[in-house]
């Protein structure tokens, strides 16, 4: 990338909260809480937990590096080019899976305030516009796009803020008997689902490398995206609980507890909190996801155009719109279930790529502006929570991961040859 460095702590941390806190949020708590009653907020504290060790060595290898990458760069410098191409072939593929589905997803929260955006076409369009507009924003520079994910990181956080403290006063010894209703066997199902709701805080560091003090800043934004999510979560799970009797059989759960705390514009201000949420996702989506093929360019996996800034914003032109056009051809065919189990086994890839890095990167004295404590058992503990959270998602979604895998290898060869 080029020496301007755009990006400020405040800018790496909106982009972490933008991709954590997303659209599941406002889908979650109805699931979690047929699973395990008012114990669903266990379960949001537990995964943050089996992720904390994980959020730590995001943290460290965040901070020896300067340069864009994330998992992708810690696997290539800590076990070489194939091992980095796969983990940042791997990471834009959750990317695009995720950019492409949130967009065809996001008509159906505008049909309350928009009925005609209710049929099939519609939605196309406006899946369309929602990948076109991003992309066309980032190509400006990475500023623009990270004023965006700032400015929707605030707007889509007040409504769960403000539903969560609002619920809160409605908390009675009532709401959290029988505590586990079903028991404690649905426990791993819930961190499961629970798990794809704190995916996001992976691509803090992956535009690093226009961050202004990466070493600083990315660390910070990396734990403070989690933990964050952490909170906010739980506490909108208890007011959700509190407010909502029947909370287990709401498709819409937050909505109805906006409905009972706020009445029937509560409804609407969830809504638009949910496409807050979704718009802020996007985003984030736009922002990261190309800087992992400028990456991969720049380690000459991929043709160098796509590392190669343009205009006066010096944003990677080729790596947007290359981005930008998988995004849009998977919008019309994802669904949101099949994005969540897939991406939870993608993820944990990347997840223990990052933790077996940091290890090595100790092993060979790399310097590090940010310490992970508990020595070598902090990234084993993080190997060993990401397999038992994505060992839940099965053979067949694995397999399908290692079918993307094999695809881009095909693509690396065919890009080397014509080099």
């Amino acid at each position: 990338m080029s020496g301007r460095r755009p990006l400020t702590r405040s800018h790496l941390t909106a982009l972490g909260v933008n991709a954590v806190v997303g659209s599941s949020i406002f889908l979650f708590p109805g699931l979690l809480a047929g699973m395990l009653g008012p114990a669903s907020i266990a379960a949001f504290f537990l995964t943050a937990l089996l992720l904390s060790p994980v959020a730590l060595c995001f943290a460290e290898a965040a901070s020896s590096r300067d340069r864009a990458g994330g998992p992708g760069l810690y696997a290539q410098q800590a076990f070489g080019p194939t091992a980095g191409f796969a983990i940042g072939w791997l990471c834009w593929i959750v990317e695009i899976v995720s950019w492409a589905a949130i967009a065809a997803g996001l008509s159906a929260y505008a049909v309350p305030f928009w009925p005609a955006l209710g049929s099939p076409w519609a939605a196309k369009i406006v899946a369309a516009a929602a990948v076109a507009g991003f992309a066309g924003l980032n190509l400006l520079g990475a500023r623009p796009g990270a004023r965006a994910a700032v400015v929707l990181a605030a707007a889509k956080l007040l409504p769960l803020v403000a539903l969560a403290l609002a619920g809160l006063p409605r908390l009675a010894a009532a709401s959290w008997r029988p505590f586990a209703p079903h028991g404690w066997s649905p426990l791993p199902g819930a961190c499961f689902l629970a798990y794809f709701a704190f995916q996001g805080f992976e691509v803090v560091p992956v535009p690093a490398g226009e961050a202004q003090a990466p070493e600083r800043d990315a660390p910070f934004a990396v734990l403070a995206s989690l933990g964050g999510a952490a909170v906010l979560y739980m506490l909108v799970q208890a007011a959700a609980l509190a407010s909502v009797p029947g909370l287990a059989a709401s498709t819409t759960p937050l909505s109805d507890a906006g409905r009972a705390l706020f009445g029937p514009a509560g409804g609407a201000l969830i809504a638009a909190g949910a496409l807050l949420s979704m718009l802020g996702f996007l985003a984030g989506c736009a922002l990261g996801g190309p800087r992992y093929l400028v990456a991969l360019a720049e380690e000459g996996h991929l043709p160098a155009v796509l590392a190669r800034p343009s205009g006066r914003g010096g944003a990677p032109r080729a790596a947007i719109l290359l981005t930008a056009a998988a995004a849009l051809a998977g919008a019309l065919t994802l669904d949101f279930e099949r994005l969540v189990d897939f991406g939870n086994v993608v993820i944990g890839a990347q997840y223990a790529a990052t933790c077996a890095a940091v290890l090595a990167d100790r092993r060979r004295g790399r310097a590090s502006a940010f310490r992970a404590p508990g020595g070598a058992a902090l990234p084993l503990l993080g190997i060993a929570a990401t397999a038992t959270l994505s060992a839940q998602g099965g053979w067949a979604r694995a397999a399908a991961a290692a079918a993307c895998l094999g695809a881009g290898f095909l693509l690396r060869a065919g890009a080397r040859r014509l080099t």
